[in-house]
């Protein structure tokens, strides 16, 4: 098992599906076991409902924006290959 001290930088949150700086993250048990999570999301699930909803809905539109972006990404390099006719 790693020590803290050889942990990478940078840690995913699995609730904004983000890579950030390991001194913005927490550690959370779940019932898969514990997962990293970012403070931002940790503050937004502790507001009011209208809050939770409105960091959820940018959040889901990211996410969108981002796999859009791959997805642009992966399609132009298989042009360049020229697999595509």
């Amino acid at each position: 098992m790693k020590s803290l001290n050889s942990m990478p930088e940078m840690l995913f949150c699995h609730c904004c599906r983000v890579h950030h700086p390991r001194d913005e993250m927490d550690r959370h048990l779940t019932r898969h076991g514990y997962r990293w999570r970012c403070r931002r999301s940790i503050e937004a699930a502790q507001g009011s409902i209208a809050e939770r909803d409105a960091f959820g809905r940018q959040q889901s539109q990211i996410n969108r924006d981002l796999a859009r972006q791959k997805a642009k990404r992966q399609f132009l390099s298989m042009q360049d290959r020229r697999l595509l006719p």
